[in-house]
């Protein structure tokens, strides 16, 4: 806190101890990420007090649904037989929780609950059989790819796959596609970013891919996240120091007075200030071991057009 203006682009699984270090200290953080309800906040929070803001906001008390909306009215009957497996930490089961409530608000009802050790399992066919036996049709697995890769592969060699398994934007990564191969095809992936493999359709998106080609970086949705983030805290330390007032404070209120933020492009438009989701949202799918658009056809489905909510609210969960 005596040296460092501010923390940028970062995240951090176990980030609950940000009010009593950071915060209490005058640190501010413009997130990549957020997780726990301590970090992440509640909608409509203001930053300024809690010294953080996220790009684009994930508050606890809210869930966007969009995604599943879409989806559902592709597999109308899988809902009522939802299964969640999430990694045994108190973070993925606060999350895990959260999915369930946000599912439950658009219809769906859970059948099958379960965790995995986080480090991950020596035998993954115990946890296929019971989501079989429980004849799960829709799977939300909340957690980290390699275990998820294993996981399916297990599914394939008992002979079963849920109708629908979407999955959060962490997995829209390669290494865990090519580590589950042919069990990854059918995956789908929910998130708010422009897809990289349409940067051609979107400058925003091919310009990060040019950097990352430039520096030697890897190209990974939490590289695009910290982008936008560090655009919003280089824009509001700009406007700062133009006013002769660069301080933590003006970082943070004039990055809370932003209220169209896309990252230059590079994702769905937020309102970062108000902590509020995104309705916006691209599904993709994994095809022959790749990401493919799934929906919508073009650009973001912000549910305009629909009649069930694209954010619900949810109960916080695991507040200090």
């Amino acid at each position: 806190c005596r040296t460092d203006f501010g923390i940028v682009g970062s995240g951090a699984v176990q980030d609950n101890f940000w009010p009593e270090v950071g915060a209490a200290c005058g640190l501010i953080d413009i997130a990549g990420f957020s997780v726990t309800p301590d970090k992440a906040g509640q909608a409509g929070r203001d930053p300024v007090e809690a010294r953080s803001i996220q790009p684009v906001p994930n508050p606890s008390d809210r869930y966007q649904t969009g995604s599943y909306v879409i989806i559902d009215e592709e597999f109308p009957d899988a809902g009522a037989r939802t299964g969640v497996l999430y990694g045994d930490l108190e973070t993925t089961a606060i999350q895990a929780e959260r999915v369930e409530a946000g599912l439950a608000e658009i219809g769906h009802t859970t059948v099958h609950r379960a965790a995995y050790n986080i480090l991950g399992e020596a035998n993954w066919a115990p946890f296929a059989a019971a989501l079989q036996e429980d004849d799960v049709q829709f799977l939300q697995f909340v957690g980290e790819g390699e275990n998820f890769a294993q996981l399916v592969q297990a599914m394939d060699e008992v002979g079963y796959r849920p109708e629908v398994m979407m999955m959060e934007t962490n997995l829209y990564d390669q290494n865990w596609v090519d580590a589950a191969g042919p069990s990854a095809d059918g995956v789908f992936i929910r998130g708010v970013y422009w897809p990289f493999e349409e940067a051609d359709q979107n400058p925003a998106t091919q310009q990060y891919l040019d950097l990352m080609e430039e520096t030697g970086g890897k190209v990974a949705q939490l590289g695009a996240q910290s982008m936008s983030a560090w655009l919003l805290f280089a824009q509001a330390a700009r406007d700062c120091d133009r006013e002769d007032d660069l301080t933590r404070t003006c970082v943070l209120e004039t990055a809370a007075a932003v209220t169209d933020w896309t990252g230059g492009g590079l994702h769905a438009p937020t309102q970062p200030g108000e902590n509020v989701p995104t309705p916006c949202t691209v599904i993709l799918q994994v095809q022959d071991g790749a990401f493919v658009r799934h929906a919508p056809e073009e650009g973001y489905d912000c549910g305009e057009d629909s009649a069930e909510p694209y954010v619900v609210e949810v109960e916080p969960r695991g507040l200090s």
